[in-house]
């Protein structure tokens, strides 16, 4: 059954699709509700079946994953006219990775019942750990491979959410789980909360504007500490997120209509085009997902999230901080998610090590050892990598391809950074 099952997600019929072999469809993660969740696989281009899996999952909330696949790491991106195109720094390369739309709702992924979409970290994790598991027995020869759960922005939540699930099930699951990957990731918004010092250091706001900042930021933190997660996400949507509110003080004040990469204030041209090509006939044919209408993102879901937004995953994030393998990267270019806001929440962690970390010296990171130009920043402790990535912004592996490859396989591989 499982062979008759992988059998009819192959994708064969992708137009230039570079003989690259791939997997896709939906799996069923609550029968009850009717939750299902897309997925996207590419075993490892080098053959490698013992490589270790890659799970990447997409921010937002609400945002799909094929914005990963396609504008990111994925083994192709596409041109003006939507053609396929190999991506030559692709993580699949070296790791057989898997893309799953997530949570229920998001991208392909669907259900049929109001009560199916995520409302908080615990429902994530819980289709995530459901997807996985079904996903180990259709492709049952690499469930001995490591496993490692990686994403960005909001997946800064999803990720130590499924993580903290594989650690409580770990004596079950039958997943090799190894570690975990967040780039520029909402973690702990009690900590993460000063931007108005980043603009202001950066320019992008004056002093009577950075007081503002301090004001709102201060209000927000009193109502997480009171649990009122939805008052605090009105205020820092009208202060910055402009999700909700239709101008933000942010874009009211310094013009731009986009906080994902300082040097851009409007977001850049042709940015979903990867959702057009989703929407062509032939293409969801190809990936089994019959005739439905592609959204890279669903407001029903950031919806349903929105109570959740200012809640925290930090106590999950230490447990796994303590016990497996954690890369925390940032775009130094970045706004929603800015450097400084990392910075803040991992000195903020109580975990085995914090000590040593707060002592480690931050090393000069340079691609190759003739480089003029530095790469970036690393700092390493034990089982913990940071790294911040210069000209990069939200999404680094768009930004800087060459140097995100290169710093998920030192991870993995445990090499050093050169």
């Amino acid at each position: 059954m499982n062979l008759e099952a992988k059998r009819l997600s192959s994708v064969t019929e992708l137009p230039n699709a570079h003989n690259i072999s791939s997997y896709s469809g939906f799996l069923t993660v609550n029968k009850k509700l009717n939750n299902n969740l897309f997925f996207w696989f590419f075993p490892a281009l080098n053959n490698d079946k013992t490589a270790p899996v890659i799970l990447w999952l997409q921010g937002g909330p609400g945002c799909s994953s094929m914005l990963g696949l396609f504008t990111e790491m994925g083994p192709f991106k596409l041109d003006d006219k939507l053609n396929l195109v190999a991506n030559k720094y692709s993580w699949s390369q070296n790791y057989s990775v898997l893309y799953i739309d997530s949570p229920v709702g998001t991208g392909f992924s669907y259900t049929t019942d109001a009560m199916g979409f995520a409302t908080n970290e615990q429902n994530v994790a819980e289709d995530l750990y459901n997807a996985l598991q079904q996903f180990f027995k259709l492709f049952a020869e690499y469930k001995n491979n490591e496993f490692y759960v990686t994403g960005e922005s909001y997946a800064g939540k999803y990720v130590p959410a499924i993580g903290f699930k594989l650690h409580q099930m770990s004596a079950t699951s039958g997943i090799n789980f190894k570690g975990i990957s967040i780039g520029n990731g909402w973690i702990d918004p009690l900590s993460m909360l000063d931007v108005g010092s980043y603009l202001y250091q950066t320019g992008l706001i004056d002093k009577t504007q950075l007081n503002h900042f301090y004001d709102i930021q201060n209000k927000t933190a009193v109502d997480i500490k009171q649990n009122k997660y939805r008052e605090a996400f009105d205020l820092f949507d009208q202060l910055l997120g402009g999700d909700v509110t239709s101008e933000s003080y942010f874009t009211k004040v310094t013009g731009f209509h986009y906080y994902l990469n300082i040097l851009q204030s409007n977001e850049p041209k042709g940015a979903d085009d990867f959702a057009k090509f989703l929407n062509l006939n032939t293409t969801q044919e190809a990936i089994h997902v019959g005739c439905t209408a592609y959204s890279s993102t669903n407001t029903t879901v950031f919806t349903s999230l929105t109570e959740d937004e200012f809640s925290s995953v930090k106590p999950w994030f230490t447990t796994l901080i303590d016990n497996y393998k954690v890369l925390i990267y940032s775009g130094q270019l970045d706004i929603i998610v800015a450097t400084t806001l990392t910075e803040n929440f991992l000195q903020s962690l109580e975990w085995k090590h914090s000590k040593e970390y707060s002592k480690a010296n931050r090393l000069v990171w340079k691609l190759d050892k003739g480089d003029t130009e530095v790469t970036g920043y690393v700092k390493r402790v034990a089982n913990f990598t940071e790294v911040i990535v210069r000209n990069a912004g939200h999404m680094v592996p768009t930004d800087q391809p060459r140097a995100a490859l290169s710093m998920i396989d030192n991870f993995i591989r445990d090499l050093p950074f050169e």
